[in-house]
């Protein structure tokens, strides 16, 4: 299949920005099209299951659900067979609480053993959820094949008690096509997963692309749109033009499905929140990924956006993130999220020497890292964190 310029899309045919009639609980949404795309002969218009009301239906045979809770299931049915794990969720419990020190001793295996000295975790005791990682690139990596069970098995003495799931991102459109990979993970438990298209790939996507995201969007564990955005860095050669035109187009798709936002953002602030302003309604759930950069970058996107939560990774653990330490103290604590974006940031606690690559549970070292950086008691971080993450993400 040769890959086409995105601007060879067709274009959306619905309103841009909802005007206030639309925000109206019982006004009609149009039907989102996608002109040019082959939906499957026997699809059918339905309406999305939802009171969000920027919802709008969309091509499918089966019903969509978007509520808070992700309690009802849909009618989904796999490309391929799930894997699903075999036994009851895996909790370590060699993780302890006595106090609000931390102490550290070297496991028998290949990672680190983090034992906090505190009073034995109560049974009411809330958890952590990665809201941001990518497993299929983890596993890849560290060369694993199994299932996440398996993996925090194998790696039991870096995931803590605390640990309770987390949301992988399929980024790369052209994993995305592969239902096999990411429809296999999303049969897990403790696995959440968000679809769309990164900057870097923007010159490759295409109605194929798009439509493989969407068809993604269906599965009843897929719970965000992202991650999406714009790059400006050196690393990143797509033309700006092309990824100013990817980006709109994800956020009014994502926008029409009411899923959450999760957006990267690298050397391009200043565009990125013109955009933003023009698609995306005021109040609406959006994920600041992986913040580096100092609080007088947020700022002007905490004050426009007030459901946006800011991310942050085990960067901050390290001494010479300076500006991202500093933001971690002046955001409010109800504005910030937690995310590994394993397989990178590996906490600066964690010896290379025993363990590459982050994963899901190093979390707990960068919830430390803001709970120190904060003066806040951990359980104090650990729960206000976890409602931030159930607001974004109802989780």
């Amino acid at each position: 299949m040769g890959l086409h310029h995105p601007q060879s899309l067709p274009p959306l045919e619905y309103v841009p920005n909802p005007p206030p009639t639309l925000m109206l609980p019982n006004f009609k949404q149009p039907t989102i099209r996608v002109p040019g795309v082959n939906m499957k002969p026997s699809y059918t218009t339905v309406p999305p299951m939802s009171t969000d009301p920027y919802a709008l239906p969309i091509m499918t045979a089966r019903i969509t659900h978007t509520s808070p809770d992700h309690s009802r299931l849909c009618e989904y049915t796999p490309v391929v067979g799930r894997r699903f794990s075999e036994a009851h969720v895996f909790s370590p419990s060699r993780t302890y609480r006595t106090n609000d020190h931390v102490t550290r001793r070297t496991s028998a295996g290949s990672e680190p053993l983090w034992i906090l000295d505190s009073d034995p975790l109560k049974a009411d005791s809330c958890g952590f959820v990665d809201t941001h990682c990518h497993l299929d690139m983890l596993y890849g990596k560290m060369g694993f094949q199994g299932s996440f069970q398996s993996f925090r098995m194998a790696y039991a003495n870096s995931f803590p008690v605390e640990f309770s799931g987390c949301i992988t991102d399929f980024c790369n459109p052209r994993i995305t096509l592969k239902e096999a990979i990411w429809e296999g993970l999303l049969g897990e438990e403790l696995v959440w997963g968000a679809f769309g298209c990164h900057p870097h790939f923007a010159k490759e996507y295409n109605t194929v692309h798009e439509q493989s995201i969407m068809e993604a969007m269906r599965h009843p564990k897929t719970i965000a749109f992202g991650e999406i955005g714009l790059d400006y860095s050196h690393k990143n050669s797509t033309d700006f033009g092309i990824q100013k035109e990817v980006f709109e187009r994800q956020l009014r798709l994502a926008i029409s499905l009411g899923k959450p936002l999760v957006i990267h953002c690298r050397d391009a602030d200043d565009d990125l929140l013109e955009i933003m302003k023009k698609c995306v309604p005021r109040d609406y759930k959006i994920h600041r990924h992986c913040f580096t950069n100092s609080y007088s970058v947020i700022e002007p996107f905490l004050s426009e956006f007030s459901n946006l939560c800011v991310g942050f990774t085990a960067l901050v653990t390290y001494p010479r993130a300076v500006e991202a330490r500093d933001a971690v103290r002046r955001i409010p604590l109800h504005r910030i999220l937690l995310e590994t974006d394993a397989p990178y940031f590996l906490p600066r606690q964690v010896p290379k020497t025993l363990c590459r690559f982050a994963h899901p549970g190093m979390g707990i070292h960068t919830l430390r890292e803001i709970s120190l950086l904060k003066g806040e008691l951990l359980s104090t971080v650990l729960q206000a964190v976890r409602q931030n993450t159930t607001q974004i993400y109802g989780l």
